[in-house]
């Protein structure tokens, strides 16, 4: 009995040690790279909103549990409150694996370089060392104390776990409700969103994405307007085909290509031209040639072209749609662009149209707003992208002598390019979220995921630069995002968990 009773007391023993060794070792790595573990949090789809706080109080809770357990006296409390602890991180593994749309990196600390299903097993071995010491404590005490009743050992046991359940599950919910509604900028990076499988470098910089369809990338070329290239989805075949219009006699000043098929349409809205024809012969007729010029167009479908153009009187962005029939239909939507300064450079912005939804989509440069249209023009919502930014801040000028008006400085540049694809919208960010890493943000550019069906912000994901140089360009299908960035066109394949999110047609 004694012999039995003196392993039960090193075992207790050698379980707090176990304790004190673990938390404090986890504790001091935290706090030694505090910065990268408050930004690990900050990605957490569980903690994002709290990760602030959370990154203190752990370290700290953690270093005062191993200081209790380091005192005989306090030894059982502290074992309790080790218990809870490991309960709590079980709890939060066990949601990040099954509830959690996407997983996101570890921690830091001593187990930084397992998995989680590691991490899970790992917190359960700990948590069953830390019942077996508080029992064997239990054993030691005196019949008088209220712990060495079998019912308050029990019921302590149980309150322990459903408190920690609890604190963890609240937490969730709460960070879940303030990121769904008020989002501080905390991005939710998701680190399977994308995997690069194929590049191939272009002859030069002046490429662009004119369109992806029936796996056949198109490229127009800024420098060759009439020039287009088709790589196939293996990018080992590379064809070359000049554009034939039925009328080439125009000023030609800003010419874009833009592939549905089977038609491609070619138009320069300073002209205004379009044209329309098929990828057959790459012979195009001109459809339009008429006096409302536009600096943004999308094609809707073989007969409907929605354009951003300017008002006569004031020079404001005005958006408005072609209608290609027996005759030109034109439609304008006075109110679809909001004036916060000039109506000319705070209303500047990316156009793109959902063919999947039928729906228009109007990215502004300098705000957090993006709009969500019909294919006539009226206005479904407006939207918020995560950053705060929801004043233009821009410094406008009008010029005396010329009467143009200008930009005295620099814009601040909310969201850069934008794609879409079904419900889904992704918008090239300029800005730095909170908690994120200042050496991560200079070598990538972050994309921000939304579901436009819901109004959804859903996660974000990098695309690493090419050398030095960021993206240019992006489109999305879905299964597979491509990028232009300098001379290198890339393929990468989407995750489950963005291909799980595109609702279905």
């Amino acid at each position: 009995m004694k012999f039995s009773q003196r392993y039960k007391y090193i075992f207790a023993e050698v379980v707090s040690f176990l304790y004190i060794l673990l938390f404090v070792y986890a504790a001091v790595s935290k706090l030694l790279d505090f910065e990268n573990f408050r930004v690990q949090l900050g990605q957490s789809p569980l903690l994002s909103a709290f990760a602030g706080s959370i990154a203190w109080i752990v370290p700290v809770l953690e270093l005062l549990i191993a200081l209790l357990i380091g005192f005989k006296k306090w030894r059982l409390i502290g074992l309790f409150a080790s218990f809870s602890l490991m309960v709590m991180f079980t709890t939060y593994i066990y949601i990040i694996l099954n509830y959690s749309s996407f997983i996101p990196c570890s921690c830091g600390g001593i187990l930084e370089k397992l998995g989680w299903t590691e991490h899970l097993f790992f917190n359960i071995v700990f948590i069953m060392l830390a019942a077996a010491g508080i029992l064997i404590l239990r054993d030691g005490m005196p019949n008088t104390s209220l712990i060495s009743k079998p019912a308050v050992l029990v019921s302590s046991f149980s309150a322990t776990i459903f408190f920690s359940i609890g604190i963890v599950g609240l937490l969730f919910m709460l960070s879940e409700d303030i990121m769904a509604k008020e989002n501080p900028f905390i991005r939710r990076f998701d680190q399977y969103a994308i995997k690069k499988i194929d590049e191939t470098r272009l002859q030069n910089s002046s490429f662009y994405l004119a369109g992806v369809e029936n796996g056949k990338i198109y490229l127009g070329n800024h420098d060759a307007p009439l020039q287009i290239i088709v790589v196939d989805n293996s990018f080992k075949d590379k064809q070359h085909y000049t554009i034939q219009l039925d009328r080439d006699d125009f000023p030609f000043r800003s010419v874009e290509v833009s592939i549905q098929t089977p038609y491609f349409y070619v138009y320069d809205g300073m002209v205004p031209v379009i044209y329309k024809g098929k990828i057959v012969d790459w012979k195009a007729k001109t459809i339009y040639n008429g006096n409302h010029f536009f600096t943004k167009a999308i094609v809707m479908d073989s007969t409907r072209i929605a354009f951003r153009g300017q008002k006569k009187n004031t020079g404001e962005h005005l958006m408005g749609t072609l209608h290609f029939g027996k005759s030109i239909d034109t439609q304008f939507s006075p109110a679809f662009l909001e004036k916060q300064i000039d109506g000319i450079f705070d209303t500047d912005g990316t156009l793109q149209y959902s063919k999947g939804l039928r729906n228009l989509v109007y990215t502004y440069y300098y705000r957090n707003q993006y709009i969500v249209a019909n294919d006539t023009l009226s206005v479904l919502y407006r939207g918020n992208t995560i950053d705060t930014t929801t004043q233009a801040k821009l410094n406008v000028v009008k010029v005396k002598l010329s009467g143009d008006t200008k930009l005295a400085a620099p814009p601040y540049m909310v969201n850069k390019t934008s794609a879409i694809s079904n419900n889904l919208l992704f918008v090239n960010s300029a800005l730095k979220g909170r908690f994120e890493n200042e050496e991560v943000w200079t070598q990538a550019s972050v994309i921000d995921v939304y579901d436009i069906a819901k109004n959804e912000y859903l996660s974000s994901f990098y695309i690493y630069d090419s050398g030095k140089i960021k993206i240019k360009y992006f489109l999305v299908t879905e299964s597979n995002l491509y990028v232009i960035s300098g001379q290198l066109l890339q393929k990468y394949s989407l995750g489950n968990s963005i291909k799980k999110a595109f609702k279905k047609k």
